[in-house]
């Protein structure tokens, strides 16, 4: 137990106390957990305040006799919902620090405990998966940049402090002193003022020494060179090569898998797969998706009505018995008959869908190596064009040795200490790929057609439990009209969003704090509003939801957070405030939302409201067990949330920092907060979140904190080239002033460079104009760069793929068989299942009776066999027998069985006629050397009629 643990273990006891429980022994009732034998100190705060709270009041909640038990639902989140480490792994005599192992959910045969909450390191939190792992590293990583960037913006904030330049009155925060706002403002002559609506009657001229602030901003120019300095090193390279490193270190179904997309459809059998397959290693696992989304949909429909219905029923009526429940409801409300009526309804229309033919729609298989999923994709993958036009390209293939070679460049890195510590090697092998055929007695070509006549489109698989398996048979149209109604949608939120912020600024005799809090509170909601707009999507991963739902987001706080504000905010009111406080200036207005962000989302995601309405409102009135322990699955981790609420202070920091340099250190420290508010919740509220990858942190550094940077240069260039933002030159009439648009911005000026000052009324500085060059080339140097790397990266990669295969391995072939793994925690594989809130569990949408149950990522104690989660077995019950074999997914595993004897009486001869076994470990010669170093002392059992791969 770490410090934060032991302080919150002394809160929770006086809370216990001021609610009239003396000790812990009291809030349990003397008892520990019977199920896992949890003690009183290792509960959780919630659990023992709803045990005090059960003691002290009859209204929260009675347990009847015979019905559900609240501590046994406080149990279940606590040991099947957070994850756990095992407690009795002692300490790393290497390090000195406590070891820790992740245990399985629902584990009871050893001592398990909650993962600490600050003594766990950041890169242990990769037990969540790769994708959180690099999030929390992100926040630090981004944190530290902004406050390096701060540090070297002081002698800014410091001139900006002095009263040479703002004549200020006191009084305001010290942020807004440090920043920009101009308290000397006095009233002029215009001799040309009237009618120009970017100026207020009567004109103010802004009296602040602009002339002092060479030195400092050429600071804060270089400032902003070395923040693009360490954004390139640390994620265009580090964090690239960190990913590699993670990748490495965690071996995952991913490494073995494989995915085709476009199988016939009738292509339902996973054996025929897996002889279609084995041509490139032994298949361990491999999964056959159809497209029954309508089918599984009725039947997890139904099962929540018959849950319904079961726990309003007495307990002596069978639910399956038509003629018993009818009795029954004869002397029950009308309503539960309707849900009877409903029931039946459904059954009819599912016994329907099971009789129908379903089209295999997507192929999952794992194969025994990383090697022979890599051979596979070498192989198959193709170009665009070729699966088009169903045509196999054959220029790579040998016909008369039946092989063909490879050149596998990868980089592997190593990680000794920390991640920004990475060694770079890179590796450069041609293979030689000897392809086990199929049937001898067809051609090459027609072996590596699928039944001889289809071209597969084959990729990396994602992870298991990204896979969205009722949307896979969706098709692109309709996914991409679906993406953009949606996309629609957020763009009409944001115009009204927009509007409404106008309309609150406009409001002279609000507080000064209520729009900031109302760009807040926005913030905050719009993540649920962008998740329910995305039910309308489809999407084949969640790793696609995720993006989908990052980019609207995203889009939409840094809009609503910094674009909206500059949209309605004048130019004149840039920088130009009053002593009297009557009006505030646009930096002003920043530094308040920045300082409601800091404080606003980090509360409200630690308040979990509907977290504590679900456990300890509805549940305490849960009909039956399974009801009551769907309130306990913990608030869900949107990883893409939690990104954009990273950019988005990371884009509000930057977008003002040039009139309001202090934002920096504002969102340093809203970035460390985030850091520690997400961490708490990981460890304490929320439920895991299936591991996505690199995908959203690919897409962060290549996209939105790229963007972010040339918003921040490009912004600069405009900021240091409005002062003094007042509209207002001087003419030969020293004691008159006249119109001169200072605003480049809404002028459509790019680069703002000085050069395009009026010629009869210029307005900067000679230090300010040279500051404003540098910022304008530098956002140039970034825009040319940016797009020669944006075409490097995507265009010409995807203008390649239609012509040529582009697959590429990332990482080193770790050499580790798939069946030595299979038994880790985070190792599952590709079981189709539904993860809907109605049910504690996931619902298995296959027959897993084939299948090793580890493979299925999770378990109940209570349900050994799995059926009360499996909406094959409602099918079943439905009918009263198994339902046909095409009605569902199906799911087969192929063990590696050892010989006997492993000399056997044929063997396969590489080119060089070296027995592969006796091949050296090293040697990439052939793919039959290559056999040796992957099964130094075990080879595949040959089946019968065929011949042992040479993979």
């Amino acid at each position: 137990m770490d410090k934060t643990d032991k302080f919150l273990a002394s809160f929770r006891d006086g809370v216990l106390r001021g609610i009239g429980v003396k000790d812990e022994e009291d809030a349990a009732g003397g008892n520990t957990c019977t199920l896992y034998g949890d003690t009183p100190s290792e509960m959780t705060g919630g659990r023992l305040l709803a045990r005090a709270l059960a003691s002290c009041s009859n209204c929260y909640y009675t347990r009847k006799e015979g019905g559900p038990d609240l501590d046994l639902a406080w149990a279940h989140y606590e040991h099947m919902t957070l994850a756990r480490i095992y407690s009795d792994e002692g300490v790393d005599e290497a390090t000195g620090k406590p070891k820790f192992v992740r245990a399985p959910f629902g584990e009871k045969e050893r001592p398990t405990e909650l993962y600490p909450l600050w003594s766990t390191p950041t890169k242990q939190l990769a037990d969540f998966g790769v994708s959180v792992r690099m999030y929390f590293s992100t926040l630090l990583t981004l944190s530290s940049f902004l406050f390096i960037a701060g540090i070297l913006n002081l002698p800014l904030i410091t001139f900006f402090m002095t009263d040479d330049y703002t004549g200020h009155v006191g009084g305001y925060p010290l942020p807004v002193q440090g920043s920009s706002v101009c308290f000397d403002t006095v009233e002029v002559e215009c001799v040309d003022c009237e009618g120009h609506p970017s100026l207020s009657l009567p004109p103010m001229k802004n009296e602040c020494d602009f002339e002092g602030f060479y030195w400092p901003g050429l600071l804060s120019w270089g400032a902003s060179l070395l923040l693009l300095a360490q954004f390139g090193v640390a994620f265009f390279y580090l964090q690239r090569k960190a990913e590699i490193v993670f990748d490495e270190e965690i071996q995952t179904p991913s490494d073995y898998s494989i995915k085709i997309s476009n199988p016939p459809a009738t292509a339902t059998d996973p054996a025929e797969w897996r002889d279609y397959l084995e041509q490139f290693g032994h298949v361990s696992c491999l999964t056959v998706a159809i497209n029954n989304a309508e089918l599984v949909q009725k039947l997890f429909k139904h099962k929540k009505l018959r849950y319904k219905l079961a726990a309003k029923l007495p307990d002596t009526c069978d639910v399956w018995n038509a003629q018993d429940v009818e009795m029954t409801l004869r002397s029950m409300p009308s309503a539960m008959s309707k849900l009877w009526s409903q029931m039946q309804k459904l059954q009819e229309e599912i016994k329907i869908l099971l009789d129908q033919e379903y089209r295999a729609v997507a192929v999952y298989a794992t194969f025994e190596t990383e090697r022979g999923q890599r051979n596979s994709l070498h192989a198959l993958s193709t170009s665009k064009m070729h699966v088009w036009k169903n045509k196999l390209d054959m220029s790579r293939f040998n016909a008369e040795d039946e092989s063909f070679r490879v050149t596998e460049q990868v980089e592997s890195s190593r990680l000794p200490l920390s991640w920004t510590d990475i060694t770079k090697e890179e590796e450069e092998s041609e293979l030689h790929i000897q392809i086990d055929k199929m049937d001898k007695r067809k051609s090459l070509e027609e072996n590596l057609l699928f039944r001889g006549e289809r071209v597969v489109k084959i990729k990396e698989a994602p992870e298991p439990a990204d896979v969205r398996w009722l949307d896979l048979q969706v098709g692109y149209g309709i996914r991409f009209m679906g993406f953009m109604g949606t996309t629609i949608a957020v763009l009409v939120f944001m115009s009204w969003s927009a509007s409404f912020i106008y309309t609150l600024h406009k409001k002279e005799d609000l507080p000064v704090m209520v729009l900031p809090l109302f760009i807040a509170i926005t913030n905050v909601l719009v993540p649920k509003i962008c998740e329910f707009i995305n039910k309308f999507e489809s999407h084949s991963t969640d790793g696609s939801r995720q993006t989908s739902l990052y980019i609207k987001t995203a889009l939409f706080r840094w809009f609503n957070s910094a674009l909206a504000l500059l949209l309605v905010y004048g130019f004149t009111n840039t920088i130009s405030s009053t002593a009297t406080k009557a009006t505030i200036s646009l930096n002003q207005m920043a530094f308040n939302l920045i300082f409601a962000e800091m404080f606003t989302i980090p509360i409200i995601k630690l308040c979990d409201f509907m977290g504590f309405f679900r456990k300890h409102i509805l549940a305490p009135r849960a009909d039956d067990q399974d009801e009551m322990n769907s309130y306990f699955q913990g608030a869900k981790f949107e990883l893409a949330e939690r990104f954009t609420d990273a950019s988005k202070v990371l884009f509000v920091a930057l977008f003002y920092s040039s009139i309001l340099p202090a934002s920096l250190f504002l969102g340093a420290i809203a970035l460390v907060m985030h850091y520690a508010q997400a961490k708490f919740c990981l460890l304490r509220m929320w439920r895991p979140a299936p591991d996505l990858g690199f995908g959203l942190s690919r897409l962060s550094r290549n996209y939105f904190f790229s963007m972010a940077l040339l918003i921040h240069v490009i912004m600069s260039a405009y900021w240091w080239s409005g002062y003094p933002f007042d509209n207002l030159c001087a003419t030969e009439n020293s004691d008159q002033y006249m119109f001169c648009n200072q605003d480049f911005l809404r002028r459509g000026v790019f680069p703002p460079l000085p050069r395009f000052q009026p010629e009869d009324s210029p307005w900067m500085t000679e230090g300010q104009a040279t500051i404003t060059s540098l910022y304008a080339w530098t956002a140039v140097v970034m825009i040319v760069l940016g797009g020669l790397l944006a075409f490097k990266e995507n265009i010409l990669p995807y203008v390649e793929s239609i012509f040529c295969s582009t697959y590429e391995p990332d990482g080193a072939d770790q050499n580790i068989p798939f069946s030595s793994i299979k038994h880790l925690t985070e190792i599952t594989s590709y079981v189709p299942q539904l993860r809907e809130g109605a049910f504690a569990f996931p619902q298995l949408i296959c027959d897993v009776s084939k299948i090793d149950p580890g493979f299925i990522g999770w378990k109940d104690e209570n349900d050994p066999t799995y059926t009360r989660h499996s909406l094959y077995h409602e099918a079943k019950l439905i009918l009263g027998r198994e339902p046909m074999t095409g009605a569902f997914s199906r799911i087969m595993e192929f063990p590696i069985v050892k010989e006997e004897d492993e000399k056997t009486d044929e063997t396969k001869e590489t080119s060089d006629e070296e027995d592969p076994a006796d091949a050296p470990s090293g040697a990439y010669g052939t793919f039959g050397r290559l056999a040796g170093w992957i099964f130094p002392r075990r080879k595949p059992q040959q089946r019968t009629g065929e011949s042992v791969p040479l993979i």
